[in-house]
């Protein structure tokens, strides 16, 4: 007996059938794309009450945690209306950085990096980018921490 799957030839497929399978396989592959995309978008970062305005003299600073408890923070009171905040940890090996009023400086004693307590900027040492800033915001007498500047690259 003659087996048919022997003799059998591949066949090109119709106009048709090759239009179906590239409209398939495009479908697939753009919703793969966007389930990607929005799985791995950044969730919002959480408001947090870390302060009273009245709870720091001006030249005063306080240490909070931003936006978990294992990222150490410092909030300053530059002036009577002005209230910064920059990571506590060094962008060189995250070391705890120290604040220096009399400076207006962070010092991290690890490898001697220094940064500006005004803008967070790098003044000196080994650290590649400057502290991340914490953004805030006043609501009446309440200080709140609302998430992270994100600074641009040099």
């Amino acid at each position: 007996m003659n087996d048919p799957l022997e003799n059998a030839q591949p066949r090109n497929p119709t106009r048709r059938e090759f239009t179906k399978s590239l409209a398939t396989a495009s479908l697939v592959t753009i919703t793969t794309t966007l389930i990607s995309a929005t799985g791995c978008a950044e969730k919002p970062l959480p408001t947090k009450l870390i302060a009273q305005t009245d709870d720091l003299p001006i030249g005063g600073s306080k240490v909070f945690a931003y936006p978990t408890d294992e990222r150490p923070c410092f909030l300053l009171r530059p002036a009577a209306d002005t209230y910064l905040a920059f990571s506590r940890l060094c962008t060189h090996h995250s070391c705890p950085v120290f604040y220096r009023s009399e400076d207006n400086e962070f010092d991290c004693p690890c490898h001697g990096g220094v940064f500006s307590a005004a803008n967070g900027s790098v003044l000196a040492g080994p650290p590649p980018q400057p502290l991340p800033q914490i953004k805030l915001e006043l609501r009446g007498p309440q200080i709140f921490a609302v998430g992270i500047v994100q600074t641009q690259k040099a």
